[in-house]
Formats: structure tokens, C-alpha cells, sequence
């Protein structure tokens, strides 16, 4: 008895060690002379790692062959471990930014072993386990599977983050799975007084990353959040007034809620955080707060590093916002600084920032010309083939088909004129294709659904100056005209109304 608490205090000791390090090389040479040091000192050291592998030390640490050692000492292990172990190690594993062979290597093996444990995780490990090896790019069949088939068995006991957490992971995943989706979507509204600040604003950003269309659960997570907005921090504000712009569930009142009470703490903000506010005011068109837009440009150009640090999907962001403010001419030259530290980098594979960007090319085509920003051959190309490949998609729109069969029987007037609609799909339109339009009267549709990542306020601007007539359907409020008769009236009105405000030419 005496030699095994020896042991365990010894264990405990070099834990706390580690995870006191300020330095990572310290934690590789403690390591190194304390190479037969038990698992748990070894997860400590592995999770130390991950946390102070930072900046231009990350390649330094992951190349070492001290780490290397720690990594193989934890594969060789791994079957010895219990699930609380295992989950741990994952987790571990997931603190490291840029992947490796030797980190991918090591999260191989841990699902070779956890699959090999049914019935051994609680909801918490089970989500730190998914999580981890999802971010680590573990995506087999077999991993999938058993990941979906334990949380179908734990569902009723899943707490809000752990939902949270398993949405996440089958969206890295890339796995759509509306089973699983359903049952988290109804776990997580039965569960919604118990979710804390953090939970929602996660909640939000990986339903809108998903581009999840549950009206019940957003009006209930929006209803808790604008009740207690004092509760959030401002980076937390931020990002959610980011996943809400997205998800078309934020009204302009909804932001004047949100810059009350982020405005005392916005110096705080900084680079993605200002970019993602920016870009939520652009999304709903926010001009009536065009004085914060300013200083929020201003507070991006200040941060540390300027422009240059910034990542590409904030930079994007933050051009496609000055775009659609037309606050271009007040900033061009940190504009043309965010676009030019774009172009310096190659296009990513994501196709959303690619989106975005099409409609800042549109705009430098259309608006910008004399700003002499020449847009390079491939990130063109990766922009055009962006919006082409997700245009296509929503050729077989369930929501789109539906749209065009209404269009087939409406008829109306306005200005003592009947008219009649020939909508064509995924149509030329200037620089742009539209869902619909008709080609006599140059009437084109869009409808604003929430997979798509930019509002269409900016594209409609830019056609409405070439002659056409924009029609903007918002997804929500179509989803709420429940029968046929009920989507006639709402198009006949919508057309009606466009009609009214630009007639058609009479001939």
C-alpha cells in the first residue's frame, strides 16, 4: 500500500509540474528525464504542449523528437487506458493548431481503441472524443459510426455542451446526418434553460455554420440571449451577432440591442472579433449605425500587426462589410491594404470565403474600377467557380422548385397593368447569376436563404444600378406562408409592391 500511494503521489507531483510550465522546450526536457513517467503525466505534458506551442515555437515543438517520444509512449498505452483517459488524451491531442503525421498518427490509434469500447463513455467523454478526433481529421466509417450510435444511446442525457460539441464534429466531419440532427435540435430546445452563456453563443455559431433551419430553437436561444445580453462578454457579442446575421435571425433592432451593450467594452475587441460585428451590421444593413461601422474600421487598422496578421476569412469579411456599407471610398487605402494581403496568400479550398469575395470582385467591377485593384488570375478563378458550384446546387432546391411552381399560376396587377411572370432558374445577370428572372421584364429573384453567406442588399445594389428589378425573398418569411394560397398572396404581394415602386415600361 505504502509503495502504490508513493506512486500516485509521485504521478500527481510531475502532473502538477508540467501543467505549471511556463516554456514548452522545459516541458520537453522534463519529459525527456522523466521519460517513465505514467500516462497521466504524459496527457499533462502532451495538453502543456498543445497550450504553449504558440507562434514561432509551434514548428519547433511538434518537429522535436522529444515530442515525437511522448507521442509514441501514449499510442503504446492506449490500451490500458479507461475511457475517462482516453477522452483525455483525445482532448489533448486537439490542443494543437496545425496538425502533424505524428498527431494524426496518434488520433488513428485512439479511435482504433475507443471503437472498441461500446457502452464505455459518458455523454462528456463521448463529446470530448468526437470533438478531438474530428479536429484532428479521424474520419473513417467505422469512427462515424460508433461516435453516432453511442450519443443516439446517451441523447437523454446530454447536456447542452455536449450537443454543441457533437454538431460541431459531424459538421467537420462533413456528415449531415438528419436523424442524429433532429434528435441533438430537440434535446438541446428541451434543454434550453440550462444552457450558460458560453453554450449559447456556441449553439448559435455552429447552427448557423451548418446552416440549420430550426425556427422553434433560434426563437428560444434568442429569446434567452436578449434577455441577458449584460452577461456576455464582447468577444461572446460578436460572435453571436456573427452566427445570428447569418442565420437571418437578426433585426436591426436586435442590433441596437447588441451595440448598447457591447459599446462600453469595444476597445476590447480585436482583428476577428471587430470583423465579425462589422460584418454583422453589413448584413443587416445597418446604416443608421454607420458612426460605429467607422470606428470599428479604425479599431481593425489599430490592431496589433495591422492588416498583415489577420487571417483570410477575417479580411475577407472585413472587405466584403465595407463593400456593402459603401464605406469603400472613405477607407480605400485600408481596403486596398485588406485585398492586397488577400491576393499575397493562396485561395483557401473553403468555398464560403470564396462566396464573399465574388461579391467584392462584383463590387470593384461595377463600382471601384478607378481603385486600380487588380484581382489575380486564380483567386478569379476560385471566386467564379465558387459561386458557379453553389449556384448549381440549388438547381434541385426543394425550396426553389416550390418557389417556381407558384410563379407558374400567379398572376397580378399594378399600376392598372396585368402582369404575368416567366421565371427562369439560376439565370445571367450582369457579373452575376440570380435564382430567377424573368426576361421581359427584367425582374430577377433571390431568395435570402440561410446556407448562403453573404445578404444579397449588396449584389441587388449593384443589378438595380444596371436596370434590373431585384426582388429579395427572405427565407423566413416564406416559410411562415404555410399553404399555396397563403405563398400566392405572399408573391403577388412582394411583385405587386416591386411593381409599384419601378414600374414596367409600357410599350
Amino acid at each position: 500500500m505504502q509503495v502504490t500511494r508513493r506512486t500516485y503521489l509521485d504521478s500527481v507531483d510531475r502532473s502538477v509540474t508540467v501543467q505549471s510550465m511556463k516554456d514548452p522546450l522545459e516541458v520537453l526536457d522534463f519529459m525527456e528525464k522523466n521519460s517513465d513517467s505514467d500516462t497521466r503525466t504524459h496527457e499533462a505534458a502532451l495538453r502543456a504542449l498543445g497550450r504553449l506551442s504558440v507562434g514561432a515555437r509551434y514548428q519547433d515543438v511538434v518537429s522535436d523528437a522529444r515530442f515525437h517520444a511522448i507521442l509514441s509512449a501514449l499510442a503504446s498505452r492506449l490500451d490500458d487506458c479507461n475511457a475517462k483517459t482516453l477522452s483525455m488524451i483525445a482532448d489533448a491531442s486537439a490542443r494543437f493548431r496545425i496538425s502533424t503525421p505524428e498527431l494524426s498518427d496518434l488520433a488513428q490509434r485512439l479511435a482504433e481503441v475507443i471503437t472498441r469500447r461500446e457502452d464505455a463513455f459518458n455523454p462528456r467523454n463521448l463529446a470530448s472524443v468526437a470533438i478531438a478526433l474530428s479536429v484532428r481529421g479521424v474520419r473513417d466509417v467505422a469512427t462515424v459510426e460508433f461516435i453516432r450510435n453511442e450519443a443516439i444511446k446517451l441523447m437523454d442525457d446530454l447536456e447542452p455542451t455536449q450537443c454543441v460539441m457533437l454538431l460541431e464534429a459531424f459538421r467537420r466531419w462533413g456528415v449531415f446526418d438528419r436523424q442524429l440532427v433532429d434528435m441533438i435540435v430537440e434535446r438541446m430546445s428541451d434543454e434550453v434553460d440550462r444552457f450558460t452563456a458560453r453554450d449559447l453563443v456556441d449553439a448559435l455559431a455552429v447552427i448557423s455554420r451548418l446552416g440549420l433551419a430550426r425556427g422553434f430553437l433560434l426563437r428560444r436561444l434568442c429569446t434567452l440571449a436578449f434577455e441577458n445580453l449584460r452577461q456576455f462578454t464582447p468577444r461572446e457579442l460578436a460572435k453571436m451577432s456573427y452566427a445570428l446575421a447569418k442565420l437571418r435571425f437578426l433585426a436591426q433592432s436586435n442590433v441596437d440591442e447588441i451595440v448598447d451593450a457591447v459599446t462600453p467594452d469595444l476597445h476590447k475587441l480585436v482583428g476577428s472579433q471587430v470583423s465579425e460585428l462589422l460584418y454583422a451590421l453589413a448584413m443587416v444593413d445597418a446604416r443608421h449605425q454607420v458612426d460605429l461601422a467607422r470606428n470599428l474600421i479604425a479599431q481593425y487598422t489599430d490592431s496589433p500587426g495591422g492588416v498583415s496578421k489577420m487571417s483570410g476569412g477575417s479580411l475577407i469579411d472585413f472587405a466584403w462589410a465595407l463593400c456593402a456599407l459603401e464605406l469603400v471610398d472613405e477607407h480605400k487605402a485600408v481596403f486596398k491594404a485588406a485585398l492586397g494581403e488577400t491576393f499575397n496568400r493562396s485561395p483557401p479550398q473553403n468555398r464560403v470565403p470564396l462566396m464573399k469575395l465574388f461579391d467584392v470582385m462584383c463590387c470593384l467591377e461595377l463600382e471601384h474600377k478607378d481603385l486600380g485593384i487588380a484581382v489575380p488570375a486564380t483567386w478569379k478563378a476560385a471566386c467564379d467557380d465558387a459561386d458557379r458550384f453553389e449556384m448549381d446546387r440549388l438547381d434541385t432546391s426543394r425550396l426553389h422548385n416550390e418557389i417556381v411552381m407558384r410563379f407558374d399560376s400567379l398572376r397580378g396587377a399594378a399600376h392598372g397593368m396585368r402582369w404575368q411572370l416567366r421565371m427562369q432558374r439560376n439565370q445571367n445577370c450582369g457579373p452575376y447569376r440570380v435564382d430567377m428572372l424573368d426576361e421581359d421584364t427584367k425582374i430577377a429573384m433571390d431568395v435570402e436563404i440561410i446556407s448562403w453567406p453573404t445578404s444579397r442588399h449588396l449584389k441587388h445594389r449593384l443589378l438595380k444600378d444596371m436596370g434590373y428589378k431585384m426582388l429579395r425573398l427572405e427565407y423566413w418569411d416564406w416559410r411562415r406562408a404555410r399553404t399555396e394560397e397563403d405563398q400566392n398572396i405572399f408573391l403577388e404581394r412582394e411583385i405587386t409592391r416591386l411593381l409599384e415602386a419601378s414600374p414596367l415600361d409600357r410599350q
